[in-house]
């Protein structure tokens, strides 16, 4: 039972591995048009002998491009997408909320003993 854990999860590191290299050599292309199957093939190659020739690398692809981790352009070349939202963030304030409102003092009230 252990060893099948244990190969379930060597089997889901080495597909986070070609994820990586998927992206990195999309990422990589000099030309500005995108990563061709052929250059994917030859970047998965150098890293390790005959990845290029598993089918799973293939559909590590696939489901990259379902995610919209990566875009087709002009149906053979492929590209990172990147994403024209900002992060939700808004821009730092240089001075933070409380500093730049004026503190008032509060009256102050006195009681009578009688």
């Amino acid at each position: 039972m252990e060893s099948s854990a244990v190969d379930k999860a060597k089997e889901k590191s080495e597909k986070a591995k070609v994820r990586r290299w998927i992206l990195k050599a999309v990422e990589d292309v000099k030309d500005k048009k995108g990563a061709t199957v052929h250059n994917i093939q030859n970047f998965l190659d150098s890293k390790q002998d005959e990845i290029a020739n598993r089918q799973e690398w293939k559909l590590i692809l696939k489901k990259l491009l379902d995610s919209g981790h990566l875009t087709m352009k002009d149906g053979r070349r492929y590209a990172i997408n990147k994403s024209r939202k900002t992060s939700g963030k808004e821009k730092k304030k240089s001075t933070p909320n409380k500093a730049a409102k004026k503190v008032t003092k509060k009256p102050k009230v006195s009681v009578k003993k009688t």
